[in-house]
């Protein structure tokens, strides 16, 4: 692996960087493990959702990008826009650290949509020539016809008695006020979230206080990418705070993305849960996760999240010089109580022709003769399952990604650990997931070198990085009175190289 110098970390892109990039990003087109149908970056690393909303009949989306290589060095905005949250098309860079509020890179933050524009939140990193930090929190404007303008002076500048962990606003409008909702880190090393207030977007900012959530007193050493929706009359937040326990299975990731339902008091700073902190997603690759600004869906949120996850290392790509995706979108609704997350319906219409059909255990059509489609959709229903096994990408035989489940504990299981290609296996190459009313819907997405897995139509999500060689090509299932259904997926992203 290359070793990467300051200097070549803290690149910021010029016009005469095209060329090179030009290079990098035909080396990577042919990669095994680039996708058809997830948002990836066009050359180096992508990490968190930034500025997710619904603008102007598109959803427009950005992500955090370092155009020279599969590190986190100088973090640039990238734009993608899209019609219905599954054919994506590449807009060109959004965000560039010009200024010296950002000089060490554009951080993640979110969208507000107001007065025909969309106004931009995000964190400025700044460091000063000792490479001391100062985190700024700063605006930016995208009118309606795509362009961009920086505010030169910065909403809210770092706070007193907390340390240079301050990050990633989250703008939203309540109660016509506006307010800000940050990650933050306090000196005495403890994640928190601040809650700020104004007026107006553009100035007038003051710091509230530290939100606090009833019945916790702890959540790691730093709270970062920390998200409120109000979904009917309900709030939703979620945040991913950093160095939170284990505990029995669940949050088994480095750094995991945590949610809770229930009630949000802005004037006494008091967010009122429902039901103890859960796993957005309970499987090994997903952190930082935003919800868009938008109004398309009522009652509901809109939700992409990082492919990955902080201090994780992916080798079979960042050997090639590339590394990141987004997640599908989901469509986050509460529901008996439940949070639900469904991906976006466009998604049924990614949907080709079929490969192979099971009914009741009997195959009805088989195109693939057990050979494993690279990008798939695969649909299983049966109510009265009792078990399941289906194993993806094996090998002469034997087991490969392996998804089953058993009807008697009502656990469903997901096992990478004989996968050739092994990643972050020190957080777990088995995640066990427990479906109260057992498994009665499977839908399961496979692109290239990702598989996430709907279980009951959203009641929990698992998601995966796989990296499958050559020769690990075969499908393998059994279970008595399958109903299964595979499905080639159109190729829906845009890989044309736009900066």
């Amino acid at each position: 692996m290359k070793e990467w110098t300051q200097s070549e970390r803290y690149r910021i892109y010029t016009e005469a960087d095209k060329a090179e990039l030009e290079a990098l990003h035909e080396s990577i087109l042919n990669s095994r493990w680039r996708t058809d149908y997830h948002i990836q970056p066009l050359t180096g690393l992508l990490n968190d959702p930034n500025g997710f909303c619904w603008f102007k009949g598109k959803w427009h989306l950005f992500y955090q990008w370092f155009p020279y290589g599969a590190v986190h060095g100088m973090k640039h905005w990238y734009h993608v826009t899209s019609e219905d949250l599954v054919h994506w098309k590449n807009e060109g860079l959004a965000l560039k650290p010009d200024l010296l509020f950002d000089n060490y890179g554009c951080y993640s933050g979110s969208a507000l949509v107001q007065d025909d524009r969309v106004y931009l939140a995000y964190t400025g990193n700044s460091k000063d020539f000792d490479l001391t930090r100062h985190p700024y929190q700063l605006l930016a404007c995208m009118d309606h016809a795509g362009r961009i303008t920086k505010y030169g002076r910065p909403l809210i500048s770092p706070q007193k008695g907390y340390t240079e962990h301050q990050r990633d606003p989250k703008i939203f409008e309540y109660k016509g006020k506006y307010y800000i909702l940050l990650g933050a880190q306090n000196e005495e090393e403890k994640g928190v979230l601040l809650l700020f207030e104004s007026n107006q977007i553009e100035e007038g900012w003051q710091l509230l206080g530290e939100v606090k959530v009833r019945g916790y007193e702890n959540f790691g050493f730093m709270c970062e990418c920390p998200d409120i929706e109000k979904i009917g009359d309900k709030w939703l937040l979620l945040f991913s705070p950093q160095g939170i326990e284990k505990e029995s299975g669940r949050f088994e990731q480095k750094f995991n993305n945590i949610y809770m339902t229930g009630d949000f008091d802005p004037e006494h700073l008091e967010f009122i849960p429902d039901a103890p902190y859960e796993e957005l997603d309970c499987g090994f690759d997903f952190y930082a996760a935003q919800c868009a600004a938008q109004s398309q869906f009522e009652n509901a949120a809109v939700l992409s999240g990082w492919f990955g996850c902080g201090g994780y290392a992916y080798p079979p790509t960042d050997e090639e010089g590339w590394s990141g995706l987004l997640t599908l979108p989901r469509i986050l609704s509460i529901e008996n109580g439940k949070l639900i997350q469904r991906p976006a319906p466009a998604l049924a219409e990614m949907k080709k022709e079929i490969l192979f059909e099971a009914k009741d255990g009997t195959i009805v059509n088989d195109r693939l003769h057990g050979l494993m489609p690279v990008s798939a959709v695969i649909h299983l229903e049966n109510p009265n399952l009792q078990l399941f096994e289906l194993s993806l990408f094996s090998k002469n035989g034997k087991r490969g990604f392996e998804i089953s489940y058993d009807r008697n504990t009502r656990v469903l299981t997901v096992d990478r650990s004989l996968m050739a290609n092994q990643v972050n296996a020190e957080y777990g190459t088995v995640r066990k997931v427990r479906l109260d009313e057992g498994l009665s819907v499977l839908d399961v997405y496979v692109d290239h070198s990702t598989v996430e897995i709907f279980a009951n139509e959203g009641e929990k999500v698992i998601s995966a990085r796989v990296f499958p060689e050559a020769d690990e090509k075969i499908i393998r299932m059994g279970g008595r009175d399958i109903n299964l259904s595979i499905y080639r997926a159109e190729k829906t992203n845009d890989d044309s190289l736009i900066i």
